[in-house]
C-alpha cells in the first residue's frame, strides 16, 4: 500500500513568493501565477541584457542545450564567472531593476521551448526515477515497495498529489516566467534544430549562424520507448494531469 504523499512546498514557500510579487521589479511587473515557489523558477530566467533576450527554461525539454547556444552566441560576460556551466552565466529575472523589466516588456525578444507532454514525463520518469537521483526521493518514500516502479506507477504518485514536486514534471504552463501571449516563439523539443535557429536569428541577429552543440545529460530515449512503456491508464492520467500544456501548446495527448 502507497504511503501518503508527502506535503508539498506552499504553505512553507507561500511568503517568499509574496516577498517577491512585492518587492521584486521583474514579478511586481509579471506575477508569478504558478504553484511553484519563487525560489525554483527563478533560475529558470535566462536574462541577456546585451542582445535584450529573455528565455524560460524548461527542464527536460533542451534547456541546457539551448542555454548553451545562448552562450555561444551572445557578448555577454558576468562580471564574476560562477563557474563552466552555461546556465550559472546569466541574471536571472530577480535581480533585474525595474528600467530593465520595463524595457523588456516594451521590446525585448522573449522566447521558450517546450516538449510533448507524455514524452517529457517520461524522460523525466526515465532520468530521475529509474535513475534513482535526489529528485526521486519523495517519490520512493510514496511508492513503499521493493519491486522496481513503472512509469504507471509514477503518472499515480503524480495524480495522487506529486504533480509539483519537482521542476522536471511540473506542468510547463505553471512555470512560465511571462504570460503566455508575451512571448515571441514558443519552439518545439520535436523541432529543436529547426526552432533554435529562429530564436539564433530573431534574438541575435540574421548574420549569427547556428552552432547547435547538444549541452547536458545524454539523451533518455522517451520518444523510442513511449511504445512500450506508456500504459493506456498513463496516457489517461497524464492528458488529465497536463490539459493545460495539451491546451496551451497544441500537443495531442494520443500523439
Amino acid at each position: 500500500m502507497n504511503a501518503p504523499v508527502p506535503s508539498s512546498w506552499r504553505l512553507r514557500d507561500a511568503p517568499l513568493n509574496w516577498a517577491a510579487h512585492s518587492l521584486l521589479p521583474f514579478y511586481r511587473r509579471f506575477p508569478y501565477a504558478g504553484q511553484m515557489p519563487i525560489t525554483k523558477v527563478d533560475p529558470r530566467g535566462v536574462v541577456i541584457p546585451t542582445e535584450r533576450v529573455f528565455y524560460n527554461r524548461i527542464p527536460k525539454a533542451a534547456n541546457s542545450t539551448v542555454v548553451a547556444e545562448l552562450a555561444a552566441q551572445s557578448a555577454y560576460r558576468p562580471l564574476l564567472e560562477r563557474g563552466t556551466d552555461a546556465k550559472s552565466r546569466f541574471p536571472r529575472p530577480s535581480l533585474m531593476g525595474r528600467a530593465m523589466v520595463e524595457d523588456l516588456a516594451r521590446d525585448w525578444f522573449t522566447c521558450t521551448l517546450v516538449r510533448h507532454p507524455v514524452t517529457r514525463t517520461l524522460s523525466a520518469y526515465l532520468d530521475k526515477i529509474a535513475g534513482r537521483t535526489m529528485q526521486s526521493r519523495l517519490f520512493y518514500r510514496w511508492f513503499g515497495t521493493e519491486r522496481e516502479p513503472s512509469f504507471t506507477d509514477f503518472c499515480r504518485y503524480l495524480q495522487a498529489g506529486g504533480l509539483w514536486h519537482d521542476m522536471h514534471w511540473a506542468p510547463q504552463s505553471g512555470i512560465l516566467l511571462l504570460p503566455l501571449e508575451r512571448f515571441d516563439l514558443i519552439g518545439r523539443f520535436e523541432r529543436l534544430e529547426a526552432d533554435l535557429g529562429r530564436i539564433v536569428t530573431l534574438g541575435f541577429g540574421p548574420d549569427h549562424r547556428l552552432v547547435f552543440r547538444r549541452a547536458g545529460p545524454g539523451p533518455t530515449g522517451a520518444g523510442e520507448r513511449a511504445a512500450t512503456l506508456v500504459t493506456d491508464e498513463a496516457r489517461d492520467i497524464l492528458a488529465r494531469l497536463y490539459a493545460e500544456d495539451f491546451r496551451a501548446f497544441g500537443y495531442d495527448p494520443a500523439a
